[in-house]
């Protein structure tokens, strides 16, 4: 019996990951694959069930180090400066050439197999869910005004990424530097804290 190893995996995500950029899904084969990889099919499908689970685990793969920026939301830190450090990490790590790729790759999908569904399922909707647990303690501590946390979240999420997302995607000059990052995320901050901090006396209910 072969053992798997974390090598051998990271091994088939990285040839995974060249071979659906190179040709996308649907002509992506297990035997190019594994070829790349420098193993045989049956190899590929010891460590992954079907193409649609190795795709997910692709992009959660590219999407990594975003995970420093959940760990964030376990801090008992102020929420805007919680807010801060979560958006210079979220941004820094959504906004490379990977990670963009992968979002490339699953938005083409999406319309087309359930790999787009899968990967939302498996890595942004239980981050972002996070960021909601993490709002709805700030509301329950008076430190956000009262609010439906899910609508904050969609809001923070957006305001976040409006700047820069879009180009990055599409190609187009874009200045993703930590310095104009930071500013980006300051500005996203200061609107969301605008929307939602905590009602001030004399403001109406």
């Amino acid at each position: 019996m072969r053992v798997k190893t974390e090598e051998k995996r990271q091994a088939i995500i990285d040839a995974a990951f060249q071979v659906f950029s190179e040709v996308g899904f649907e002509r992506a084969s297990m035997s190019e694959i594994a070829a790349r990889a420098g193993g045989s099919k049956a190899t590929l499908y010891s460590y992954y069930e079907s193409k649609e689970v190795m795709f997910a685990d692709v992009m959660m793969a590219a999407a990594e180090e975003a995970k420093v920026a959940v760990e964030l939301l376990k801090s008992a830190a102020p929420v805007r400066e919680t807010l801060l450090k979560f958006g210079k990490h979220y941004l820094a790590a959504t906004l490379t050439p990977q990670v963009m790729a992968v979002r490339r790759l699953a938005h083409h999908e999406g319309g087309r197999s359930t790999v787009g569904a899968l990967f939302y399922e498996r890595g942004p909707k239980p981050a972002w869910q996070l960021m909601t647990d993490f709002l709805q303690r700030a509301i329950e501590a008076k430190e956000l005004r009262n609010c439906n946390p899910e609508v904050a979240t969609a809001h923070l999420r957006s305001l976040y990424e409006a700047e820069l997302l879009e180009p990055c995607l599409v190609g187009a000059p874009a200045d993703t530097s930590a310095r104009n990052i930071a500013k980006v995320v300051q500005r996203a901050v200061d609107v969301f804290l605008a929307a939602y901090g905590p009602t001030k006396k004399g403001d109406a209910e």
